[in-house]
């Protein structure tokens, strides 16, 4: 056998080669252009990333806040409800209080009453209705004897 007879006698690697070398650059620069996690909340680890994070950028650690806000693409301002030290303060209690009986006259005993009958809006005012308790009997002796009211 003779396995010479239609091969060149010399090698043209340059040729050969030239193609492939192209080949393997554009293999070369998509591998590195592909990187994992291109989202600001994927290059942290993944005990760290957090699902709220759209809702919340606050929760991202500092360096990558700016990089999450420009992929969301608005500024998201979070709307931070004052602390319950400030809405207990006695001015803030009374505008409150005052701001919840606009609409309808309150009786004096409107928070007592509220918490033990069915309140209803008539004639301009909210007055109790039904109560919500169970014990019926109980408290039907109890006006009897005593007082209903203690």
């Amino acid at each position: 056998m003779n396995y010479d007879a239609g091969l060149p006698s010399n090698v043209q690697y340059e040729a050969f080669c030239e193609p492939r070398i192209r080949e393997i650059k554009a293999l070369d620069k998509h591998l590195g252009a592909c990187e994992h996690g291109q989202r600001a909340f994927q290059k942290l680890p993944r005990n760290m990333q957090r699902r709220n994070v759209s809702y919340n950028p606050q929760r991202l650690p500092r360096y990558l806040r700016e990089k999450h806000k420009r992929e969301v693409g608005y500024n998201i301002k979070i709307n931070k409800r004052p602390s319950r030290k400030y809405r207990r303060r006695p001015a803030n209690l009374l505008a409150e209080y005052n701001r919840r009986q606009k609409s309808e006259i309150w009786l004096e005993t409107h928070i007592w009453h509220a918490k033990r009958f069915q309140m209803i809006r008539k004639w301009g005012y909210v007055l109790p209705k039904t109560p919500t308790f169970k014990s019926y009997r109980a408290s039907i002796r109890a006006a009897t004897e005593s007082c209903l009211v203690q």
